[in-house]
């Protein structure tokens, strides 16, 4: 098999047959005009990536580092060892240090002041959909109180596909309304709010294993949504719809991103009572479960002040951002 652009021997066959230096050159320049096109980040913007250590993060924050772009690294404890341990957080902060880019890590327990634990037994949700909550919450308000104007994650086409299908087989009337705002960029519409950019929107996860692969980048991700790992039903589904319409996720980000806002999102905030973060209602979902929780008391903090408690490392000059 040839390299449709080159003619060498691919090394890939995603989308198209590429070679190595062919797939990173495609890769790099697709996510490179997604930027430009879509206005992701200008020269004045400083730029969060939020980094779990798997692929796709992996891959975000190496491809902005790539293009010439500013940013810095955070990187979380979840409270879950399957998702998080000390040899990930050294993979990430390797990652960064050999690059120079400024790494940040906290952890959700002391961010909080709460034990995990006690925290995913009384959200009274799935542990992945409260792990979701809380990345939001976090990453946002660390983005805010750190001076970043963007917070880029690593959601791929893939991602967005899954999404698709959980709303469209669930019917929910909110999660479909929340589709509107699924685009490359999602705006601040609160003050209080970091805009979010997601610059592997077209992207597929196998191109980003490639891409980690090519670009001979250590991956230490959750193995509980492992690329390889992951056997919930959602990816049973796409990978089945795949295997007769190849471009099925990737259809599918392209016509959400193509879907102009109908505005019927309820985009109304409000600050949360006890912490100050945005919300729909009096108390936002995060706070509602602290309050369920004991105070993380082997510190002395407690987990009713907002959550102010970080670990934060960073190698940018100057003074923290």
């Amino acid at each position: 098999m040839q390299c449709v652009l080159c003619g060498k021997t691919a090394a890939v066959n995603i989308t198209k047959a590429l070679c190595r230096e062919c797939f990173l050159k495609d890769y790099e320049s697709r996510i490179r005009r997604l930027i430009q096109r879509e206005k992701l980040i200008t020269s004045q913007d400083r730029i969060l990536v939020a980094v779990s250590g798997g692929k796709d993060s992996l891959s975000c924050a190496q491809v902005l580092h790539t293009l010439g772009y500013s940013i810095a690294v955070l990187h979380v404890d979840v409270g879950v060892a399957a998702c998080t341990n000390p040899r990930t957080r050294n993979v990430v902060e390797r990652f960064c240090e050999e690059r120079d880019i400024p790494f940040y890590f906290l952890s959700f327990s002391e961010y909080l002041g709460v034990d995990m634990d006690e925290f995913f037994r009384k959200a009274r949700r799935p542990r992945c959909a409260t792990c979701g909550m809380l990345k939001r919450y976090v990453f946002n308000r660390f983005a805010r109180e750190n001076g970043f104007t963007k917070l880029a994650t690593g959601h791929c086409a893939d991602d967005v596909a899954r999404y698709f299908l959980k709303a469209w087989v669930s019917g929910n009337r909110e999660s479909f309304l929340w589709l509107e705002k699924l685009k490359p960029l999602t705006p601040s519409l609160h003050p209080r709010v970091v805009a979010r950019i997601r610059p592997l929107f077209f992207s597929l996860e196998q191109e980003n294993y490639a891409y980690t692969k090519f670009r001979e980048i250590v991956v230490a991700g959750c193995t509980m949504c492992s690329f390889f790992l992951r056997k919930d039903s959602w990816t049973e589904m796409l990978h089945r719809i795949e295997e007769v319409r190849r471009d099925f996720a990737l259809a599918i980000a392209r016509t959400l991103a193509r879907q102009p806002e109908k505005g019927e999102a309820n985009d109304t905030f409000q600050e949360c009572r006890i912490c100050g973060e945005p919300t729909s209602r009096e108390i936002c979902a995060v706070c509602r479960v602290r309050e369920r929780c004991s105070p993380l008391t082997p510190t002395g903090r407690s987990g009713r002040q907002g959550g102010t408690t970080q670990e934060a490392r960073q190698k940018e000059r100057g003074s923290p951002p």
